[in-house]
């Protein structure tokens, strides 16, 4: 009885060295980078304006410190926002298109062919003009891009459902409402959630490409300001870390939270291919 509950104990213990060095390996890259960035920012005649010296980009945390903490709010609400709305939509409109052919035939022709290979930015000056310049135009930005991308996802996760799942279900006298229900949508359930994982990535820089449309808020509206008014790099390379660096803890806690929610997933675990790949 001792030695069955001293293997869990035993087990978190020897993850313990294995996570931390997976983390000191992952930051090998970025600190050679740092380094080499130092060193050219010494031992060359690089101007400054084109690569700012790391102290100098840090020094401006002091300079914009004020309105550093409204930017970040602000720009995390749009994505925040963009991203619940388009998700939402984007997965509801996946699972509906899944279920129902007759729907798909009406609506999958115009999405796919009428939407989604209209490039991004060309839907810009319309959502100005129709929400205005501020947080709204943004938000839609975002949450349209979301939405494109997780209708997507979705429904080629419903369409890659094993067919063994859905005729073991058939063959159990279940309906077709609750096999989509019980059978379908807790098997893509893992794909979704990376999907969404890909999505809140993938959100930042919809985010970006929205501010620099025409904001008079957030971290984008900083950048803006500090590179065309300014010529200021190390304030636009300060906000870009910035960005880079909340898209990077969007997706860890997105990784952390799928890794609890679908522990009963095999693609939550090391199976045989993952451990001779070494996984």
């Amino acid at each position: 009885m001792d030695s069955v509950a001293a293997e869990p104990t035993q087990t978190v213990r020897h993850r313990a060295p294995r996570q931390s060095l997976l983390i000191a390996q992952a930051a090998v890259v970025p600190a050679i980078l740092v380094v080499i960035w130092f060193l050219l920012s010494r031992g060359t005649r690089i101007d400054p304006v084109f690569l700012p010296p790391p102290e100098n980009v840090f020094g401006r945390v002091v300079l914009l410190g004020d309105a550093l903490p409204g930017a970040l709010w602000t720009s995390l609400q749009m994505v925040l926002a963009g991203l619940a709305i388009g998700g939402a939509a984007g997965i509801s409109t996946g699972l509906l298109f899944g279920y129902s052919p007759v729907v798909r035939r009406f609506f999958e022709a115009t999405l796919d062919n009428l939407v989604r290979p209209v490039p991004f930015f060309a839907f810009i000056p319309m959502m100005i003009l129709w929400f205005g310049i501020g947080m709204a135009p943004q938000i839609a930005l975002v949450a349209l891009g979301i939405f494109l991308l997780l209708s997507l996802t979705t429904l080629e996760a419903v369409r890659n459902v094993p067919q063994i799942y859905v005729k073991a279900a058939l063959t159990a006298g279940a309906g077709r409402f609750r096999i989509y229900r019980t059978v379908v949508i807790p098997a893509i359930t893992p794909h979704l959630i990376s999907s969404v994982r890909l999505g809140a990535a993938y959100a930042w820089g919809l985010d970006v490409a929205a501010e620099f449309a025409g904001t008079q808020q957030g971290l984008g509206f900083i950048m803006i300001t500090r590179g065309n008014y300014y010529l200021d790099t190390a304030s636009i390379v300060l906000i870009v870390l910035i960005f880079c660096t909340l898209a990077v803890v969007f997706d860890q806690t997105v990784r952390f939270a799928a890794a609890r929610l679908t522990r009963w997933s095999p693609r939550s675990r090391r199976g045989m291919v993952g451990h001779m790949l070494g996984n």
